[in-house]
């Protein structure tokens, strides 16, 4: 365990930030073009970061357990 290092959980959370940007910047765009909420974005961006937590988390507990 002492060779444990945070980069996998620092992975994770620069990963979400990253789509929280894209997130935001396409929740912008189709607001100002379509005049509305883009509501249809919603499960899309939710699937994509679920599956980065899902994955990160198999990923650093399979690491962990070696």
């Amino acid at each position: 365990m002492a060779g444990n290092t945070p980069e996998g959980g620092t992975l994770i959370i620069s990963a979400l930030l990253i789509l929280a940007i894209v997130f935001a910047g396409y929740w912008i765009m189709e607001y100002a073009s379509t005049g509305g909420p883009p509501s249809a974005i919603l499960p899309w961006f939710g699937t994509i970061a679920a599956v980065i937590v899902v994955v990160g988390l198999a990923i650093l507990l399979r690491r962990g357990r070696s």
